[in-house]
């Protein structure tokens, strides 16, 4: 940058490159637009590549709450015995269990779309550490229950390392499944150009709506603001008409009264002087 010697206080004083700054600035906003543009990789991909990530996709959508149903069901059965709606405790036991899987689902997907937002604005990164801590830990919780399902169901001896190793995985499989399909919601995302401009206008005609109706509310308020003005100089123009009307009358009056007062007094003279009638 440069800079200007002021030769009567001997201060150095920074001259504004204006004109670098709007170039800088006008570098910018090309390069975020080509970027956002480049971002949109729908149309980019084959149409294996968009069926398998279609297909991954529904998965990571679906398989959590059908494989936390499922489990729910099982462990129900497991504590309450077959489903049974005369029976409380198999009611109780089938829709608690079912109930607390399908939590772990809503957490995970409620971890992505935290994630999501934390990526566009760090101030939220908060949120999404939160969620995850809170996902994990239900989740490991959870996953003993599993265990004792399936140490119901299968016998292993006791120096079965491998049967042992195998069934502590199996317990965790409900959490691995839902850890996957929340780091592929979070991490995949498929953008489609044509999908972001029909947005993009929806947004731009939402927006002049919403403008529209702020300024007719605004223009309505006004209005009202205006009849109250004009309604109160109204009631104001009548209160001085009538005051000016009563003024009139009681001033009328008195003439009156003074003209018969005088009329009375001339009539009271001339019977006087002449001796009456």
């Amino acid at each position: 940058m440069l800079q200007k010697t002021d030769a009567l206080e001997g201060v150095q004083l920074p001259t504004i490159d204006a004109t670098g700054s709007a170039q800088m600035e006008s570098h910018k906003h090309p390069a975020r637009l080509r970027t956002t543009i480049e971002s949109f990789n729908e149309d980019k991909q084959t149409f294996l590549e968009w069926l398998v990530v279609k297909f991954f996709t529904v998965l990571a959508y679906l398989l959590p709450p059908f494989v936390a149903w499922v489990v729910g069901t099982a462990i129900g059965d497991a504590w309450g015995g077959k489903f049974d709606w005369s029976n409380a405790w198999s009611v109780y036991s089938h829709v608690i269990s079912i109930s607390l899987e399908m939590m772990i689902p809503v957490l995970g997907y409620s971890e992505t779309v935290a994630l999501k937002r934390a990526m566009k604005d760090r101030s939220q990164m908060g949120w999404p550490i939160g969620i995850g801590i809170l996902f994990l830990g239900l989740a490991l919780g959870n996953s003993f229950a599993q265990v004792y399902l399936i140490e119901g169901h299968v016998k292993l001896a006791s120096n079965d390392t491998a049967g042992h190793i195998s069934l502590i995985f199996r317990s965790f499989a409900p959490l691995v499944i839902d850890v996957i399909a929340t780091i592929f919601l979070s991490i995949v995302t498929i953008r489609n150009l044509q999908k972001f401009l029909k947005d993009m206008q929806h947004k731009e005609a939402g927006i002049q709506a919403v403008a529209r109706s702020e300024i007719a509310i605004d223009a309505a308020f006004n209005q009202a603001a205006i009849d109250r003005e004009n309604a109160a100089m109204q009631q104001e123009r009548h209160r001085m008409d009538n005051e000016l009307l009563r003024d009139l009358t009681r001033r009328r009056k008195r003439e009156v009264a003074g003209d018969d007062d005088s009329n009375s007094r001339r009539d009271s003279g001339s019977r006087g002087r002449h001796g009456g009638w």
